[in-house]
């Protein structure tokens, strides 16, 4: 089996933890944390469909599995190592690192690998008051890096939350999750082609920190609404922008459509082109094609994506109608029709 390089890093020290019990978290993009031999496993995906893929493997043994925001002390047990795989979005590491180091105790070790390019060197600058660390091994562009916790650490996740506003509401949001800096441009050009025309109900997918969702509300105020993420971080974003402005809808873990099981008027989404540090547009392409399995007769799939990228062919091939409704020199928002 071909593991990642950072997965071949921890690989090849693998011997330092034959007698640990390791918990594993961060962006793991492989199956490595079941064949390393350890005492105990317990790992975190902070993607569902990462959770879901390492679900369907079979005969593992030792090993438990949790796709939560948060970690807590019940989870990890009696674990004394975690090895955290660092994300290519250092405010999110440290966001993950810090609730993990949290609920283990004084002494614990811990060991952070990532890609040079994923902005892993700077991890003992970041972490420097919690943890001493240094790199004990690098191969491959990758960096292995390993410390012990020097101090208890308190964990207090509404200061990890940024707060912006847009007319008058307040758009909640954590590390990792898609609009943290600011509300992304792309979102607010799809949100200026709502109106009050829009009714029945619709579907935000990928819905982040729940911006579309409320300004789609701001302008149909009836519209039945059902939020669906991947990102577990993403899904408590959306849940605390609707509450913040007392607004209502439904919110759903969901890998795409995994686990919607109704049909609805319109599809709204600004999907992502991007997987960790490469462009990759299988998720949209999903989007498109299977949107037309969860639309009413003349439901409608409205998206917004760079204006370079065209997506006419699958469009055509999936719709019987669409067009551009609205264009600029840097976005478009596609519309399509099921009839």
């Amino acid at each position: 089996m071909l593991f990642s390089k950072t997965s071949q890093l921890i690989l090849r020290n693998s011997k330092i933890f034959e007698k640990k019990k390791v918990f594993f978290s961060g962006n793991i993009k492989d199956k490595f944390p079941m064949y390393l031999l350890t005492n105990k496993t317990i790992i975190n995906f902070p993607k569902y469909n990462d959770y879901i893929n390492f679900q369907k493997i079979k005969n593992i043994k030792n090993v438990d599995i949790y796709n939560n925001l948060l970690i807590s002390k019940k989870m990890i047990q009696d674990c004394n190592t975690i090895i955290y795989y660092w994300n290519k979005n250092k405010s999110e590491s440290e966001f993950q690192l810090i609730n993990i180091m949290s609920c283990f105790s004084i002494g614990t070790e811990i060991f952070i690998v990532g890609n040079n390019s994923s902005g892993i060197k700077s991890a003992p600058l970041i972490l420097k008051k919690l943890i001493n660390l240094k790199i004990i091994d690098n191969a491959k562009h990758s960096i292995l890096i390993f410390g012990c916790l020097i101090k208890k650490i308190k964990f207090v996740i509404e200061d990890f939350f940024k707060i912006h506003t847009w007319k008058e509401f307040f758009i909640k949001s954590l590390p990792g999750v898609f609009g943290y800096k600011k509300i992304d441009e792309g979102s607010k050009f799809l949100a200026s082609t709502f109106s009050k025309n829009i009714t029945g109900k619709v579907l935000d997918v990928g819905s982040g920190t729940g911006f579309l969702s409320v300004s789609l509300l701001r302008s149909s105020p009836d519209v039945i609404l059902t939020l669906i993420d991947n990102n577990v971080a993403a899904l408590k974003c959306s849940k605390e922008t609707l509450h913040t402005n007392h607004l209502k809808g439904e919110v759903i873990l969901s890998d795409l459509y995994s686990n919607i099981f109704n049909k609805f008027d319109l599809i709204i989404s600004n999907p992502p082109f991007h997987e960790d540090l490469k462009i990759n547009f299988n998720i949209i392409k999903k989007m498109i094609f299977y949107s037309i399995q969860y639309l009413n007769r003349n439901g409608e799939f409205r998206f917004v994506t760079n204006s370079c990228f065209k997506y006419d062919f699958l469009l055509k091939k999936t719709f019987k109608k669409y067009s551009i409704l609205k264009i600029n020199n840097k976005y478009k928002v596609y519309q399509a029709f099921l009839i």
